[in-house]
């Protein structure tokens, strides 16, 4: 009797079904690397990135599940480990040794939304660039790629130069609010794409002989480049054209001299074109690397565009990693904790800038901010990633014998743009699209170096025999079930930072039923994927509402029974927030600011562990003055004025030009009644710092406090010579004109501090009542509590922006778009003195 066995056959030739996989799975790569430059999903307020990436991550995963399943059918599979898709691997698994041995391993390796700084990222970049040379091999999958890329930059810069036309009104999406707004990512981002567009569009005409309808093509979507590029103001991306411009210029200068491909044929009569347009670009790079400051001038009086991003300088992000190496060398700090270590270890003076409380998530380039993450593991890994990308390039553009210009073409485009992106990456921090655009050229440029080397994938016959079948179906049942965790994985971290970026939008006019809206919304976040950043903000909203029903002087039993149950969920919220992660001194802050509150109420032990939990947070934050002013208005809160005084004073030690510290020393001598003899300390303290508009505001409090209006006008107005942009050194001067009778400069004043703060409810009802004669300097006899400063720095999606440039060499401006220095710093995010604590919204 004979056994059964199973013997798996190989299909024929000729496969439909392999051929229909092989096919989808392109077709859903190439869908997503098109769509994914101007993606963005309309009901996400704002221009949140996220959805690019989970776009990628959706369609690679998709994408890789056909060819799995391709490779079941076909029971074989062609492979060639190149070494640069091998580096990049090892790359990833150098980050996550670094994630597993991290404070927080979900954070290193998935973040909140899969944050380019997270192992998984790293990941996803890895599999596209793997995926391309498995399936996108075929000339039309390049071409319809890089042509779609092309497409893509044509319509972002178009639509840059429309609004820069028509208006910030003009095809805005209802998501567009300002000229910098754009669908690639940041302003620069679009910048860096649009500059290795460029890049691409003269390998193209130097090395293609374009008709003159082509050329007439490049010229326009040169034109619309270099306007948006003159916006931007990017001096590494005008230094990169100019250098690789310079080059290509004298290899069409001379490229009849030398040999050429196979098949080739060079049309002396279009040479002129082609030297006339890589010329130009040269020539305009030039002239914004020479005069960027004055160009931008003038660039930014014309288009109203002043865009400054800021960034840790590349001394400063060395100055964080050698501590670092010092306590872990081998693995860094961990992938995605940049924010962290910048905490614990940045240089004090950076505390003298308006950055002084600035979460900077990257260091001075990416590349970088992974050597201080993942430690000389992960630096050896991208400088093999480097070298191997660098290799492979320069072995296809010196390659013998070229029998196919095509692919030659396109190793060449690919080689140059990546190049571009990878340079960019070790002196900056690119959007997640930039990056992605970095792993398609990656893998493309594989593609180009296989089919011109005609080295052929060795095939692996996975159906010789009964074992390998078993082997294949296993393998590939355990690839499908991976993909689908991951998949469900992503949906649900997707799905969670949807509805919190979602949580306040469409809210109920009435605030308690918001609160209780928003509440739900970011607990159905963070059950979806629990993380210590939606905790926190649920914790801090709650938290605004405390403050609100705190200000209702005889609130009603409903408001007090809402009362309690906004203390108990911020409570909640905070302590879990510092579960999920308890490294960060911003979980730490939140709930000693809960007990702040708690404090208020006289509730037993509340004081003591709202110090025990900010003495945390300065563990993690050492260089923050904040923690120590928070404990010292609480000191003066008890009516302990000593101790108060001595911990302000620490807070100025780390901060000199702390104006919530300085105003609570102003008020502590003013309750005191020793103001002569503060008056005196701090008119000596100003002969030290004659540059500091912080001591003249102190010193407009004090004179203030004895009445003497004229030397309180006289030093608040010095100190707004110092710093036009000191909103509460005009709002105490408008109450110095009032009280001196001068209504109508006090109204200057006070439109000048709402233009600084425009959410400020509290300036526009003062200035409706000085208009209405409710607030005349007959019922103004006391100047009223500080406002809270207008920022000058916003932090979105990782990137800092500013109008204003640090004097400090620690943070470097990337673009060159003229601004005005901030020499000192008066903004602070709270108001220490009042009853009020710190709120953030989601």
């Amino acid at each position: 009797m004979e056994t059964a066995t199973f013997v798996p056959k190989l299909p024929a030739k000729i496969d439909r079904a392999s051929n229909h996989l092989r096919r989808i799975s392109q077709v859903l790569l190439l869908v997503t690397l098109v769509l994914m430059p101007l993606f963005f999903v309309p009901t996400i307020p704002g221009l949140a990135l996220f959805p690019k990436v989970f776009l990628v991550v959706f369609g690679a995963l998709i994408s890789f599940l056909f060819v799995s399943l391709l490779i079941l059918r076909s029971g074989s599979v062609s492979l060639r480990f190149t070494p640069l898709i091998l580096s990049w691997w090892l790359l990833v698994l150098m980050g996550l040794v670094s994630a597993v041995l991290a404070p927080n391993l979900q954070n290193a390796l998935f973040g909140d939304a899969l944050e380019i700084h997270t192992v998984g990222f790293l990941a996803l970049l890895g599999l596209v660039m793997s995926l391309l040379p498995l399936i996108g091999n075929s000339k039309k999958f390049v071409l319809y790629l890089y042509g779609s890329l092309v497409v893509s930059a044509i319509l972002a810069a178009a639509l840059f130069c429309g609004r820069l036309i028509f208006g910030t009104q003009f095809l805005s999406f209802g998501l567009l609010t300002t000229l910098t707004d754009n669908f690639v990512g940041s302003f620069n981002d679009l910048g860096l794409f649009l500059g290795c567009v460029v890049m691409v569009v003269l390998v193209t005409v130097a090395q293609l002989d374009l008709p003159k309808k082509g050329l007439l093509f490049v010229a326009v979507l040169l034109g619309l480049a270099i306007i948006v590029l003159a916006s931007v103001n990017f001096f590494l991306i005008w230094l990169l054209l100019a250098l690789f411009s310079l080059m290509l210029l004298m290899y069409v200068l001379t490229k009849d001299r030398f040999g050429k491909p196979e098949g080739s044929v060079v049309h002396h009569n279009l040479l002129l074109g082609s030297v006339m347009v890589i010329g130009v670009v040269f020539i305009v790079s030039v002239i914004f690397l020479i005069g960027g400051t004055a160009l931008g001038t003038a660039f930014s009086k014309t288009t109203g565009v002043n865009y400054i991003e800021i960034r840790p300088s590349l001394s400063a992000t060395a100055d964080i990693l050698r501590p670092v190496y010092a306590a872990q060398a081998l693995t860094g700090s961990g992938p995605n904790r940049f924010v962290e270590v910048w905490s614990l270890y940045k240089d004090e003076s950076i505390n003298g800038t308006i950055f002084w409380n600035t979460p900077f998530t990257a260091g001075g380039g990416y590349i970088p901010t992974w050597f201080v993450t993942t430690g000389l593991l992960g630096l050896i890994a991208w400088v093999l990633f480097l070298g191997a990308f660098v290799y492979t390039g320069v072995r296809t553009l010196l390659l013998n014998n070229i029998k196919d210009t095509f692919w030659f073409f396109i190793g060449t485009i690919s080689f140059v743009a990546g190049l571009f992106i990878w340079i960019v990456a070790l002196l900056y921090v690119p959007g997640p699209t930039i990056l992605l655009l970095g792993a398609v050229c990656t893998g493309t440029l594989v593609i180009a170096q296989q089919k011109l080397t005609q080295n052929v994938s060795r095939t692996y016959n996975l159906l010789s025999s009964s074992k390998t079948g078993f082997v294949l179906i296993a393998t590939v049942m355990i690839c499908v079930i991976g993909i689908l965790s991951a998949g469900y994985a992503a949906t649900q971290q997707l799905s969670a930072a949807y509805i919190f970026t979602t949580a306040t939008k469409n809210l109920p006019t009435d605030t308690t039923a918001a609160v209780q809206v928003v509440s739900e919304r970011i607990t159905e976040a963070y059950n979806r994927y629990p993380s210590d950043t939606y905790a926190r903000s649920l914790a801090n909203y709650q938290l605004s509402y405390i403050n609100s029903l705190l200000s209702v002087n005889e609130p009603t039993p409903g408001q007090q029974q809402q009362f309690q149950k906004a203390i108990s969920a911020a409570l909640s919220a905070g302590t879990e927030a510092i579960t999920r992660k308890s490294t960060d001194a911003r979980n730490w802050q939140t709930l000693a600011d809960i007990y702040v509150a708690l404090a208020l109420f006289n509730i037993e032990g509340a004081k003591e562990r709202a110090v025990a939990s900010y003495h945390e947070a300065e563990i993690r934050d050492p260089k923050n003055p904040l923690y120590v002013l928070q404990k010292a208005a609480m000191e003066a809160r008890s009516g302990n004025s000593a101790e108060a005084r001595r911990l302000a004073l620490l807070s100025l030690n780390l901060k000199p030009n702390f104006t919530d510290a300085l105003y609570l020393l102003s008020q502590l001598d003013i309750a005191a009644g020793d103001i002569a003899t503060a008056i005196t300390t701090t008119e000596s303290i100003i002969s030290i710092e004659a540059g500091n508009p912080g001591r003249y505001y102190q010193l407009g409090v004090l004179y203030g406090a004895i009445k003497n209006t004229s030397a309180s006008i006289a030093a608040f107005k010095t100190a707004i010579s110092l710093n036009p942009n000191y909103a509460n050194a005009r709002y105490f001067l408008a109450q110095q004109y009032i009280i001196d009778g001068k209504v109508d400069l006090a109204v200057t004043e006070l439109e000048i501090v709402r233009g600084l703060n425009p959410d400020n409810t509290i300036v526009t009802d003062l200035i409706t009542k000085i208009k209405s004669g409710e607030i005349n300097a007959k019922t103004l006899t006391e100047p009223v509590q500080t406002i809270t400063e207008g920022s000058e720095v916003t932090t979105e999606s990782g990137v800092t922006t500013s109008g204003n440039v640090p004097n400090s060499k620690l943070l470097t401006p990337v673009n060159t778009v003229p601004a005005k220095t901030t020499t000192t710093d008066t903004k602070t995010p709270v108001v220490v003195p009042s009853t009020d604590v710190p709120t953030s919204q989601p």
